[in-house]
C-alpha cells in the first residue's frame, strides 16, 4: 500500500468517500498524528497554517507537526485568532496582508474543500466576514469554502450572507447557553439558520444523544487520535444513521 507522509509544508490531494452517507471527517490540528488507521471511507481536515492578529500586525506560520496518513486530506484548515492583549487596528493594508498569508497557508495542500478556524467576539465580527470575503475571493471556483462556527451563531441572521459553502456548527466547548443548544438538538431540534445545516462537529471527549441526520460531520479529539478513540465515536455516528 502506498504511504503518504504529511511534514510542514508538504502537498496532497483528495480522496473520494465510499459511502452514500457524508463521510466523517477528522481533523488533524497542530500536533503529531498518525491517522494510517482510518478507513477508506473517512477524510481528513489537516491543520496547515496558523495565523494571529495582533495590533497592527499579525504572526503567520505553516503546520509544525507531521501528519502520517494512506490518504491525502480534503481540506485544509486555517486557524486564525485574535491576541486580545493588544486592540486590533484592522486597517486595509493589515487585512490585504492576513488575507494573502491565509490564502497562501490554505494552499499547502491541495484540496476541494478550504475552511477557516476563526471564533471571534461580536465586536471581531467585521474581521471575520472581511476575511472570508477575502479568501472566497482569492480562491478559484472549484474549491469549497467552509468555516466553523460556534453553536450560538446559528441562533442568529447574519451568516446566511457570507460567502462560505459550509458552515460547521461545533456541539461541544459551546460556553454560554450551550446547554439550552445541546437539550435543543438532542429533542430532534434543529438551527434557526438554515445555513447551519449542512455540517456540524463533534468531540471524541462531549458525547451527545441525538444529532440531526445528513451533515458532514467533522470530528475533533482533546488529545492525538487513536484507533480505539476513533472507533468509539464511529460506533456513536453509526447508531444516529
Amino acid at each position: 500500500m502506498r504511504r503518504f507522509v504529511l511534514l510542514p509544508l508538504l502537498a496532497l490531494s483528495a480522496c473520494k468517500p465510499a459511502t452514500p452517507w457524508p463521510p466523517l471527517v477528522v481533523w488533524a490540528w497542530e500536533r503529531p498524528e498518525d491517522l494510517r488507521f482510518l478507513p477508506e471511507d473517512a477524510e481528513i481536515a489537516v491543520q496547515t497554517g496558523f495565523v494571529e492578529l495582533a495590533g497592527d500586525n499579525f504572526l503567520a506560520r505553516g503546520r509544525h507537526s507531521p501528519l502520517r496518513t494512506d490518504k491525502p486530506p480534503t481540506t485544509a484548515v486555517v486557524h486564525v485568532q485574535i491576541d486580545d492583549r493588544r486592540p486590533l487596528r484592522w486597517t486595509p493594508a493589515l487585512r490585504a496582508r492576513v488575507g494573502t498569508a491565509v490564502l497562501h497557508l490554505a494552499r499547502v495542500v491541495p484540496s476541494p474543500r478550504v475552511q477557516i478556524d476563526f471564533e471571534v467576539r461580536q465586536s471581531q465580527r467585521q474581521v471575520l466576514i472581511d476575511l472570508l470575503h477575502d479568501v472566497r475571493a482569492g480562491l478559484p471556483a472549484t474549491i469549497s469554502l467552509s468555516m466553523t462556527a460556534i453553536a450560538s451563531w446559528c441562533q442568529e441572521d447574519w451568516l446566511g450572507a457570507l460567502p462560505v459553502d459550509e458552515i460547521v456548527p461545533m456541539l461541544f466547548r459551546m460556553g454560554r447557553g450551550g446547554a439550552a443548544i445541546r437539550a435543543r438538538i438532542e429533542r430532534g431540534g434543529d438551527w434557526a439558520e438554515p445555513a447551519c445545516r449542512n455540517a456540524l462537529a463533534l468531540s471524541a471527549d462531549s458525547p451527545i444523544a441525538r444529532i440531526p441526520q445528513g451533515r458532514r460531520i467533522y470530528l475533533f479529539a482533546p488529545q492525538s487520535w487513536t484507533p480505539s478513540t476513533f472507533d468509539a465515536v464511529r460506533k456513536r455516528v453509526e447508531q444516529w444513521r
